[in-house]
């Protein structure tokens, strides 16, 4: 197969398809604030982060490892038969959260929000299974598709009936569907299924086994950047959860988003790695870095002019208190983007047993802190511990890749002058 067939094809299609799930979960927390009012849209905001953070247990930080499983080592079945277990676990926790947390119907929309979340983390293994075998654009179209129906299904359900339970319960029940049926039809036509070898159960264990610390530091990672939102609850009232969500959209739509830059060039990245062109290999995650770094500098200053002003248009409320508060996540959002992409990298090149650590010191760090600096600044607080958490990942992961990369060179080194020596 030409590795670099389509490549244009395959980054507008990714683009296409990032930029649709981004979108739809903006979209989610604006309809809720339109129809339902601020107060529901708070609950709604706490309980998609929750579901977001759960989704970490469905994913189990397998994407990046079976996208870059060049030998293929494991089978196609058993990464599935992983996903359907870690699925399972995802909505026990789902619904234990939900029954311990709230009352009523309040139970129920809160499962099905965690549902719609749950797709997701089923999606993601066929689009693993594209990624790996560099049919890129494909993934792009299936996500863009069953995006684009999750949004607007949600937003007509809303909108007629003017029932948060049963448009939940509708969105997720029918985006499952579509998601089993579009993805089994897509992977039946491109025959990415087709794959030597035997089913082995023990396999799936020792897959599991393997990326319980990137599940690990997935979670971690979400939970600190949710920690703002927790430190909230009995601090703050629920208005104020939706504000903090509200501003932080942005923020977390720049990570989303960012992912059409890198999630292309991963497996390259770890092809280059494993080939020792260190030069390339460099070049592209400074490209990388670069790219990023310019998208979100001119992300913060268009959000300084417009961006607060566009927020207050499509959420209709008012924002005026927070143009400070505002800059401050997106700046966090910037450098949270930066630091997932160098967590993926370290997967890539199988170096993700420091992510544990490096979460863990973090969480010590920022967590501590967090309902202090709440009650101190308000949302202010939350925005800076936010940022604070960001800044510190960005800093130890940076670290960690350098090092990395210069113990590798030096081995390299050692390597060619070891092989002169025996030809002289």
């Amino acid at each position: 197969m030409n590795k670099e067939k389509n490549i244009k094809k395959a980054f507008i299609w990714n683009m296409i398809g990032s930029t649709s799930y981004s979108v739809s979960s903006f979209l989610y927390l604006m309809v809720v604030t339109r129809i339902s009012g601020v107060e529901l849209a708070g609950f709604f905001s706490l309980v998609y982060a929750t579901a977001q953070l759960l989704l970490t247990v469905g994913r189990y930080g397998m994407r990046t490892y079976q996208a870059t499983d060049l030998k293929q080592k494991y089978l196609f079945s058993e990464y599935g038969i992983s996903r359907i277990i870690t699925c399972a676990v995802m909505m026990a926790f789902g619904v234990a959260y939900s029954c311990f947390s709230f009352r009523g119907e309040y139970v129920i929309i809160s499962c099905f929000i965690i549902l719609m979340k749950m797709i997701d983390a089923v999606e993601d293994v066929y689009h693993g299974n594209f990624q790996q075998k560099y049919n890129v654009e494909v993934m792009g179209k299936m996500l863009a598709v069953r995006n684009i129906y999750s949004a607007l299904a949600f937003t007509l359900l809303l909108y007629v009936s003017r029932d948060l339970n049963l448009t939940c319960i509708l969105t997720s029940l029918t985006s499952l569907t579509l998601c089993l049926l579009i993805n089994n039809s897509f992977t039946r036509k491109y025959s990415v299924n087709i794959e030597s070898g035997h089913f082995q159960m023990a396999h799936v264990w020792e897959l599991l086994k393997i990326c319980t610390p990137l599940f690990a530091g997935t979670f971690l990672s979400l939970f600190l950047y949710n920690v703002p939102k927790y430190a909230m609850v009995n601090i703050l009232s629920d208005e104020y959860q939706t504000y903090y969500s509200i501003l932080f959209m942005p923020s977390f739509v720049i990570t989303l988003m960012c992912e059409f830059v890198f999630k292309p060039m991963i497996t390259t990245i770890a092809e280059l790695w494993w080939e020792e062109d260190l030069k390339r290999f460099v070049r592209y995650v400074l490209r990388i870095i670069g790219i990023i770094a310019v998208c979100c500098g001119g992300i913060v200053v268009a959000g300084h002019l417009l961006g607060r002003t566009l927020l207050e248009l499509i959420y209709g409320v008012s924002l005026e208190p927070y143009k400070l508060h505002f800059i401050v996540l997106l700046i966090g959002g910037g450098i949270g983007a930066t630091v997932y992409m160098m967590y993926n990298i370290l997967i890539a090149i199988r170096k993700g047993k420091c992510i544990i650590a490096v979460y863990s010191i973090t969480a010590v760090f920022t967590v501590l802190p967090a309902r202090w600096m709440v009650k101190e600044g308000g949302i202010m607080g939350a925005a800076f511990n936010y940022l604070y958490s960001c800044t510190m990942l960005f800093l130890l992961f940076a670290v960690i890749l350098i090092y990395v990369v210069y113990n590798k060179k030096k081995k390299c080194r050692s390597c060619d002058l070891t092989g002169r020596k025996s030809h002289g």
